[in-house]
């Protein structure tokens, strides 16, 4: 490959790297360890906040093969939002974007929140619609 069509993919790769390391991280987390389907509930914690709330503007759950199948976001960004997202209901604040599908069973998805930090969780839905993260 040529030196002219290394660089200019070298250069955003390196852009999106120093973006997101300039990024606080957001914990998603299950709320519980009993979540199940329909609706399962996620918390999000920011760390540098010291016990603020989080500042998002995003939340998009995808399929392992990276379909989205829920997006909601704030039509403002930069603002702090609640701690606990339940899958399918748009927060206050939040329009939808894609509506919610069903999540299905045997199926791994992620759930992700970005804005002024991001974060994510991988989650495993199992066969009797139980939610779990990913490695436990």
């Amino acid at each position: 490959m040529r030196l002219h069509r290394v660089l200019p993919l070298a250069l955003v790769v390196f852009q999106v790297v120093l973006l997101t390391a300039c990024q606080p991280p957001l914990d998603v987390t299950l709320a519980s360890s009993n979540e199940r389907l329909p609706g399962p509930a996620f918390v999000v914690d920011e760390p540098s906040q010291d016990g603020g709330p989080p500042r998002y503007d995003v939340i998009r759950v995808v399929t392992e093969e990276g379909k989205t199948v829920w997006h909601v976001r704030a039509p403002s960004f930069g603002g702090t939002r609640g701690r606990r997202v339940v899958y399918g209901e748009a927060p206050e604040g939040f329009e939808t974007v894609q509506p919610p599908q069903a999540l299905e069973g045997g199926r791994l998805y992620s759930i992700g929140v970005s804005g002024e930090g991001s974060g994510a969780l991988r989650f495993v839905v199992g066969q009797d619609g139980s939610v779990r993260p990913e490695k436990e």
